[in-house]
């Protein structure tokens, strides 16, 4: 058994974070990236320089890296491509490099034509051993830890060393009971110990161990052939002489899930974070409109599928509408990056101030074996009133006809009052008047009442809106409820509109309308289509089950954008 060294791990990782300034220029039309990111002093490495554009990456001033690495080998490479008439070309220069001291190294960015690329971090370790000196082929196993938490990563690497050319390479294949096998990938590279050359082949795993107890990794079978020189048909020689080699088995103590971990979801993780975004200003919204909180989890040595889902519950005032949820797995030179990404859309139903929890995920640190706990801070969301009804509360400031000509009556009997001449004179014209508003009130508010609508004048739903709900198509029957009401003079916000219709039937359409239209944009809705499907006829129904006075004349309460105005 062989046991990774990984004292640089934390002083890499360390490097890392203070790259991460500089690592703006990624998406520069220059890329550099390396094919490994952990050597050992006498190892190669490649480096790739990218350019999508006319720069020359072999234009690269070069004297910096020379000072941190040997370059062994160059080479440059351009591709052209044609899609759809357009022309694209790609320039790629690599360098086959090998350290000149151990250490944290930065290979420092290089520039073309004012495009800069971004600085790339590696840690170099001492050159390595090999215990048998006289041997041509080494097969060993190596593990980057000694123990590891149950549901955790063990990082195990099969290595192949050669000093001699070999034919028909092969490795037993990876079989494991009681742990989850993650192949993260292979690779080559030359590495020099003592002054002889070797050809280093790698095949890197994940390991995640089930249960706690003890986890073995059984010994492994590397077979080859010594390469006999160039043949041809009609060679009868036999081939070169056949080698086996097999590692050393592996046993390695699982620990269990401490005692004091408070959470029900158990993350043992050398690194987890969690960061938010939001589609639009929170202090900013009124009532109809929406927004999206896209919450990540990020999590070194752990699968997406572990980790958990954020609680979409939201305060009353605001309805939540949660997407599916993206699940990801990322290999790297750390092995397995879970990345878990939710999306909750939530509408402003009623205005306030609406107080969303601080979130916090506790997670243990695989790496000083401690309790953290990763956090999202409380945040405060203001919804302001739709502007439709701030013109109604103005409007409701104004007296009415009915209270000025009572306020009018009051002082005509007052004044009349004060002349005992005038009295049987004054309250016979004050009765008059009075009974003359009466009779134009009760008129004017006969008028103003639509009577119940007969089965007759049932209306039939709108051509194009019918259409849409037929095609369950939710995109089309949103535009086409929208262009119908706004032309019957509706300005008002959904919730007035549909209190004025006072259907239920219609309030659950509208609303399975909406939370459909949010699936159908969310991201990682074409994963599943069919729970994205819009079943048009309860709209039609709930509509065509309107009188047709609710379907004619102009009206102050009426709807909104249904959904997001962009």
């Amino acid at each position: 058994m062989i046991l990774k060294k990984s004292g640089r791990r934390a002083e890499y990782a360390l490097l890392m974070s203070l790259l991460a300034v500089l690592a703006w220029p990624a998406q520069a039309a220059l890329q550099a990236s390396l094919d490994r990111y952990t050597i050992a002093m006498g190892d190669s490495v490649r480096l790739s320089l990218r350019s999508d554009d006319d720069s020359d990456p072999g234009d690269a001033d070069l004297a910096a890296l020379k000072n941190l690495f040997e370059v062994l080998q160059s080479s440059s490479n351009i591709s052209t491509r044609i899609v759809n008439s357009e022309r694209s070309q790609t320039r790629e220069l690599t360098l086959e490099l090998t350290p000149r001291r151990e250490g944290s190294l930065v290979i420092p960015p290089f520039e073309v034509d004012g495009k800069r690329s971004e600085a790339l971090a590696v840690s170099v370790g001492p050159e390595p051993t090999v215990q048998a000196t006289d041997e041509v082929v080494v097969f060993e196993a190596e593990v980057d830890r000694s123990q590891v938490y149950v549901q955790g990563q063990l990082l195990l690497t099969l290595r192949v060393q050669q000093a001699v050319n070999l034919d028909s390479r092969s490795i037993s294949e990876l079989e494991i009971s009681n742990a989850y096998v993650e192949t993260l990938g292979q690779n080559s590279f030359q590495r020099t110990i003592d002054g002889r050359p070797w050809l280093v082949h790698e095949v890197r795993y994940a390991l995640f161990p089930e249960s706690s107890g003890e986890l073995l990794i059984p010994a492994q079978t590397f077979s080859g052939r010594i390469a006999s020189g160039r043949r041809t048909l009609f060679d009868t020689r036999p081939a070169g002489r056949l080698l086996r080699r097999r590692s050393e088995a592996i046993v390695i103590p699982v620990l269990p899930r401490p005692a004091n971990y408070p959470a029900k979801t158990w993350l043992p993780s050398s690194n987890l974070s969690i960061d938010e975004q939001w589609s639009a200003p929170l202090d900013q919204l009124r009532i109809g409109d929406s927004l999206t909180r896209t919450i990540t989890i990020t999590a070194e040595g752990l699968q997406g599928a572990q980790l958990p889902p954020i609680d979409g519950n939201s305060p009353d005032g605001l309805r939540a509408y949660p997407d599916q949820p993206l699940i990801n797995n990322v290999n790297g030179d750390n092995g397995v990056t879970g990345i878990r990404t939710d999306s909750l859309a939530l509408v402003a139903v009623n205005d306030g101030v609406y107080e969303l929890p601080a979130l916090e995920i506790p997670w243990w640190d695989t790496q000083s074996n401690s309790l953290k706990i990763a956090k999202l801070p409380a945040q405060r969301l203001t919804v302001l009133p739709s502007p439709a009804s701030i013109a109604s509360a103005n409007s409701g400031n104004n007296p009415s006809p009915q209270t000025s000509t009572e306020k009018a009556t009051d002082s005509l009997v007052s004044a009349s009052l004060r002349s005992s001449i005038w009295l049987p004179i004054a309250m016979a014209c004050a009765a008059g008047w009075i009974l003359t508003s009466l009779i134009w009130w009760r008129r004017s508010k006969t008028l103003a009442v639509p009577k119940a609508s007969p089965r007759h004048e049932i209306a039939i739903t709108p051509p194009k809106l019918s259409d849409a709900c037929k095609k369950d198509d939710p995109v089309l029957a949103r535009e086409a409820l929208r262009a119908w009401i706004r032309a019957q003079g509706y300005s008002g916000t959904i919730g007035d509109w549909l209190g004025v219709q006072n259907s239920i039937p219609l309030t659950e359409a509208v609303e399975e309308l909406e939370r459909c239209l949010y699936r159908h944009r969310g991201p990682g809705s074409e994963q599943d289509t069919k729970s994205n499907r819009w079943n048009g006829s309860t709209l039609a129904s709930a509509i065509h089950a309107l009188p047709k006075s609710s379907r004619s004349g102009k009206a102050t309460n009426a709807l909104p954008e249904l959904y997001l105005s962009q």
